[in-house]
């Protein structure tokens, strides 16, 4: 488990602290909830740093990479949705995409292809992530135009990830096939 790894998995558990300061009513709640956010997209960014420059990129690495990224964005999307802070047709296809996309990566792991993040999903989380701390700290029409221009980018970024289906599912069948034989 090297320190990229080990960022990875901090911000999938930063899950439970950033909701728990959003909801939860304290003095500062909602500062601490952006602060710690803002670290844990940090992580997002130190950690492929880390993986390239030490030379320890891994498969683990690439794929939990996405599903911290994923478990905190939709979080938070649920969040602002229930407050009134961003559309949920915007959150939809945002999730729809998601959910779309990781199916796509666990079928190319079964036949050992991993799929990391294109240019198109790293703009789209890049737009994203910006949207969300917009929005948890009350620019809500700033917010929801960096939102609208994530949501585009979303639709791009999946249908770059979608186009391949075809291929990886032959990829898939081939591998079924061989395991039978």
């Amino acid at each position: 488990m090297n320190y990229a790894n080990q960022l990875t998995l901090a911000r999938l558990i930063a899950v439970v602290p950033v909701m728990t300061a959003l909801y939860v009513q304290f003095p500062g709640n909602r500062t601490v909830a952006t602060v710690l956010y803002a670290a844990a997209i940090f992580t997002d960014y130190l950690d492929g740093i880390m993986a390239r420059r030490s030379g320890k990129v891994t498969a683990f690495g690439k794929l939990m990479d996405s599903i911290a990224d994923k478990a905190i964005i939709v979080s938070l999307f649920f969040a602002l949705v229930a407050e009134g802070s961003m559309p949920a047709w915007m959150a939809a296809i945002m999730v729809v995409r998601e959910f779309a996309v990781t199916g796509l990566r666990m079928v190319a792991l079964e036949s050992g292809e991993v799929i990391a993040a294109n240019r198109w999903g790293k703009a789209k989380m890049v737009t994203q992530s910006l949207a969300v701390f917009i929005l948890l700290l009350n620019y809500s029409t700033l917010g929801y135009w960096v939102m609208l221009l994530a949501t585009v980018l979303t639709l791009l970024s999946g249908w770059s990830y979608l186009k391949d289906t075809p291929r990886i599912l032959a990829a898939s069948a081939a591998e079924q096939d061989r395991e039978r034989s």
